[in-house]
């Protein structure tokens, strides 16, 4: 009679460690991965320096030519001078309770007799980042700078008729939306008050963060956070060619106040463009080329 066949077991538990080890290491890479590729869409990865120009004034910047990279939408412009007189940076703003003054420290310019977006000043400080909220999903609706929508009119007060077209194109690792609704003063200076029509341009996605405004805007938060008591001079002005209902870019200024510019000074130049589209700034329609697609 044959003999029954047993097995040893006592090698069983050290199996079961092993297979959970080896499944919290797949797990683990699982999520490695995924956080690499989240935080590869989060925005540009910088390839180089920015470049940088020298420009007299705003025809100058105007004159500049984007050489088609994402570094290349923030030109450095004359040596990161911000060009301030003494009375400009001795102006406080304070509150008119208005649209344009709305609180303290926030200054913002009517539309032009285009409807156009124009130059915002700001003084930026710790006490005004602090009173702000939460930013909401959306900008509402009745927000509609220049250029928003397409075939539509100025009726001397706000934008009506005409219809909105904003594609995903492709950016960086991922697809997002072309047009963004690009803050003059950013949100997180002033919050709610910075969202209103007169404090708005038609940008694309890499104009208003991809790098774009949001690389000055971060330099001051950064410099405010290093530096809580000091305040900073901002200005940020949208430059249109002729009758164009898009800005071509933005000028954005900036200079720490009390120590006349150590801490912070800022010049930039900062196209409205995307890699592999073209725009027309008249409209407001764009050509998506087939690397962005």
């Amino acid at each position: 009679m044959a003999r029954k066949r047993t097995y040893n077991r006592r090698n069983q538990p050290q199996n079961k460690i092993l297979s959970v080890l080896i499944l919290v290491a797949v797990i683990g890479f699982y999520l490695w991965q995924n956080n690499q590729a989240s935080h590869s869409n989060q925005g540009a990865t910088s390839t180089k320096p920015f470049s940088s120009a020298v420009a007299a004034d705003n025809q100058a910047l105007l004159n500049l030519k984007w050489d088609g990279t994402l570094d290349g939408d923030v030109v450095h412009i004359n040596s990161d001078k911000a060009t301030f007189t003494n009375v400009e940076m001795g102006e406080t703003f304070p509150s008119q309770g208005s649209k344009l003054r709305p609180v303290d420290g926030l200054s913002l310019s009517p539309l032009d007799n285009l409807g156009r977006s124009q130059q915002g000043n700001f003084i930026a400080s710790r006490s005004a980042m602090d009173k702000v909220t939460k930013r909401p999903d959306r900008i509402g609706y009745d927000v509609r700078p220049s250029g928003w929508f397409i075939n539509d009119r100025f009726d001397g007060t706000k934008w009506v008729g005409g219809y909105h077209n904003n594609p995903n194109v492709k950016l960086g690792n991922s697809k997002q939306a072309l047009w963004n609704k690009s803050h003059i003063v950013g949100y997180q200076f002033f919050g709610m008050p910075t969202m209103v029509t007169e404090n708005m341009t038609t940008g694309t996605r890499v104009e208003n963060a991809y790098p774009g405004q949001l690389v000055a805007e971060d330099d001051i938060r950064n410099a405010i956070k290093k530096h809580p008591n000091i305040m900073i001079r901002g200005q940020v002005t949208p430059l249109y060619i002729g009758t164009e209902r898009l800005p071509r870019g933005v000028h954005y200024m900036a200079k720490s106040i009390q120590d006349n510019g150590k801490i912070l000074n800022l010049n930039y130049w900062i196209f409205n463009v995307q890699p592999g589209i073209t725009i027309d700034y008249q409209t407001g329609k764009a050509t998506i080329q087939k690397s962005a697609k």
